[in-house]
């Protein structure tokens, strides 16, 4: 397959009629378009994959759901698509149209009508057209397809057409236009792998999830051919449940029949479902993006919170006076301590006079007692003292000893002062509470009181915040403008909450449905096996039976062959991409039933985290395994790269230019930015291989055209008109 021309008509930043056409030469096969940032090398590659696909280009990239749900939905994001200028042209028309269209009507000028009616289509519609050559399809022989996309902005839909060599084939009529394209010119899972920019190609070295992993293993059954068989085997399977169903007993018929009436009654909701929350999906976006308008204007006029915002605002003042009143109370207990902290050197004098008076009343015991317990110590001490190698004249020096200090330290001598006076006599109760206090004061008090203190400010700080916003809130509630704009997108956001509802309903609808269908169908196919074919069947039946059975083995073995074969091209592209020698020793590939792993392996035979690679290194190695893909797949298709070198440091941009542009495909079409994504040495070294060079020309804020240029010429050409918009 090879793209002949592209035809751009008031496409975005493309107005009026702009076309490009790329001339088929083996030996030339890259071409380029080039212009600065926001000229519209992105929007060409976005008008490629919009025309092909149009609001199924959701299933193409991510980008693409993601830009359609912030748009509000495809209607209104192909709206917005149309040429700013050509649009103030349509506003400009459309004011007039009434008043000509009546002037005329008076004279009866039906050609004059129809001229005005043509000139509203025109002004209204942007399009975009892709020529292909070189393309096949079964059974038709042709020299080239053309796919045209039409929007227009009035009437909010799409106008699609298919041509094989400039006329409607009974196919296209017959298989529907979008069928057409998705099986016979490009299909969406395919298209992820030739429609690349910088960034998505790493995305490629980043897939983790299991959803990600299972939308790479479909892309990848339809590139490498295993899909076909796949559902040639699923179509054979369904062919054998019709032979059963032609031929049973009346009784399993009956049974037969109900289980495959519910079955496609099942089915039929789950589509009906599907619809409704595709409009509820729409419904949701087109509301969530008013909402959001009604939010700036609440901010424009002051106000910017919600009911909801408010509400949550008076829950956190009710939270901080509870917290502000439980922060006085511990702050009461401290300061019942404060006389006391602050006469500390007194409450030191307290605590020695408590000491004394402890100190005094052990003295007091019985002196008799004091000498039997030294001794009973003395004499279990003995047998350890002995121990230490001591004559037995030491011994018992060291054992009298301490003998006499556990007398001394339970006599009157420890009390100096005769003139001692017992003051304070504290029970146990109250000596202990003392020391309670005492330990608070000395160690934890001071710390305690600040950070209270400072808990206590910020709770004051947030508190009167808060206290503020809700009384500017209030205060302003009584803006009639900012009534009716809360009261408008309070409405809306009840309807969003209600259309949330109804979608988790109806997934959840859908799911019950999905396992009922798998349980009926379970019940028909064991119901199948025990049925009687027919005789006029049974041939085909066998037949049937046996081709499943090949087709099981085959596809096996085509999976082993293509996880084989794409390891070691995988590995012998990435090896000649990278500027380590030997970076990777060895590639496993798992082809699974429903996803798909790759992982490599270095020299150590030790698992290479893609995580840990550099962000050229995950571009190289996902640009590997893209070149491995397409020829492995054997399929030729044209493939479009947007900032082409941007991640490539000077080495690695030599061998991507080298090894990977020429070879990758027979049309190969780079959008970079010159002398920063392509500079004129790598053009030079690319320059052997390089065909037609197009220049986007910023004619002025809402309008771009394609100049092309001679490719010897390219980077005079780009200063020369860098010069002139400067």
């Amino acid at each position: 397959m090879f793209i002949k021309s592209v035809i751009l008509n008031n496409y975005r930043i493309y107005h009026k009629r702009n076309k490009l056409d790329f001339f088929q030469d083996s030996e030339k096969n890259v071409f380029l378009i080039s212009g600065n940032n926001g000229f519209g090398k992105t929007t060409f590659l976005t008008s490629l994959v919009w025309c092909l696909y149009g609001k199924l280009m959701v299933d193409v990239d991510e980008k693409y759901r993601r830009e359609i749900y912030e748009a509000g939905g495809y209607k209104k994001y192909a709206s917005s698509i149309l040429n700013r200028k050509t649009k103030a042209e349509l506003i400009g028309f459309q004011t007039n149209y009434d008043a000509n269209y009546l002037a005329e009507s008076k004279n009866n000028n039906r050609e004059y009508h129809g001229k005005l009616e043509k000139d509203l289509i025109a002004l209204s519609s942007f399009s975009v057209k892709i020529i292909f050559s070189d393309i096949h399809i079964p059974s038709i022989p042709c020299s080239e397809v053309s796919v045209e996309r039409t929007f227009n902005i009035l009437k909010e839909e799409d106008d699609l057409q298919v041509f094989i060599d400039g006329a409607e084939s009974e196919l296209t009529r017959e298989v529907g236009l979008e069928i057409f394209i998705q099986d016979f010119v490009l299909p969406k899972e395919i298209a992820k792998f030739f429609f690349f920019d910088a960034e998505k190609i790493v995305s490629l070295a980043e897939m983790k999830s299991i959803e990600e992993k299972q939308s790479l293993s479909r892309a990848y059954s339809e590139v490498l051919g295993i899909k076909k068989y796949e559902d040639l085997k699923y179509n054979l399977e369904d062919l054998r449940i019709r032979f059963r169903r032609n031929s049973a007993s009346e009784h399993d018929k009956r049974r037969f029949a109900e289980l495959q009436k519910e079955v496609d009654q099942y089915k039929r909701l789950i589509e009906e479902y599907d619809g409704q929350i595709t409009i509820l999906q729409e419904e949701k976006l087109s509301k969530k993006q008013v909402t959001n308008q009604y939010q700036e204007k609440l901010i424009r006029e002051g106000n910017s919170l919600t009911v909801e915002d408010l509400i949550k605002l008076k829950a956190t003042k009710k939270k901080l006076e509870e917290e502000g009143e439980d922060l006085k109370s511990r702050m009461k207990d401290l300061l019942e301590l404060a006389p006391f902290a602050i006469t500390g050197i007194k409450m030191q004098e307290v605590r020695s006079q408590l000491i004394s008076e402890m100190e005094l009343d052990n003295s007091q015991i019985n002196p008799f007692l004091i000498n039997e317990k030294a001794k009973s110590v003395a004499i279990k001490i003995s047998s350890e003292i002995e121990k230490l190698n001591l004559s037995s004249v030491e011994v018992e020096q060291l054992v009298l000893k301490i003998q006499n200090a556990i007398i001394n330290s339970f006599t009157q001598e420890n009390i100096s002062d005769s003139s001692f006076k017992v003051l304070l006599e504290f029970t146990d109760k109250e000596k202990n509470e003392f020391e309670a206090i005492f330990s608070n004061l000395k160690h934890a008090y001071n710390q305690a009181f600040k950070q209270l203190v400072t808990e206590y400010k910020n709770n004051k700080i947030f508190f009167n915040k808060i206290t503020r916003k809700i009384s500017d809130a209030e205060s302003k509630e009584n803006d009639l403008l900012i009534q009716e704009i809360r009261k408008q997108k309070s409405t809306l956001d009840r309807r969003i909450k209600e259309i949330d509802d109804k979608l988790l309903l109806l997934s959840q609808e859908i799911g019950g449905l999905q396992r009922e269908v798998a349980i009926k169908s379970k019940l028909i196919s064991e119901i199948a096996k025990k049925i009687n074919i027919e005789i006029s069947d049974q041939a085909k039946d066998e037949t049937a039976a046996r081709l499943i059975g090949e087709l099981d083995i085959f596809i096996t073995n085509l999976k082993n062959e293509k996880k084989s074969s794409l390891e070691v091209r995988i590995k012998e592209e990435l090896n000649a991409l990278m500027h380590k020698s030997d970076f990777v020793s060895q590639v496993k590939v798992d082809i699974g039933q429903n996803i798909i792993d790759i992982s490599l392996y270095d020299q150590r035979r030790q698992e290479i985290s893609k995580d840990g690679l550099s962000k050229g290194e995950q571009q190289l190695y996902a640009t590997a395994l893209l070149k491995a893909l397409v020829d492995e797949s054997n399929i030729e298709f044209p493939i479009f790269i947007d900032s082409p070198l941007q991640k490539f440091d000077k080495k690695h941009s030599h061998n991507i230019i080298a090894e990977f542009y020429p070879k990758v495909s027979k049309q190969v079409v780079l959008f970079p930015l010159l002398e920063k994504e392509l500079t004129e040495e790598e053009f030079q070294a690319l320059y052997a291989k390089v065909n037609n060079v197009y220049l986007i020309k910023n004619v002025d804020y809402d309008h771009s055209t394609f100049i092309q240029v001679k490719p010897e010429e390219l980077f005079a050409n780009y200063k020369e008109m860098n010069e002139y918009v400067q």
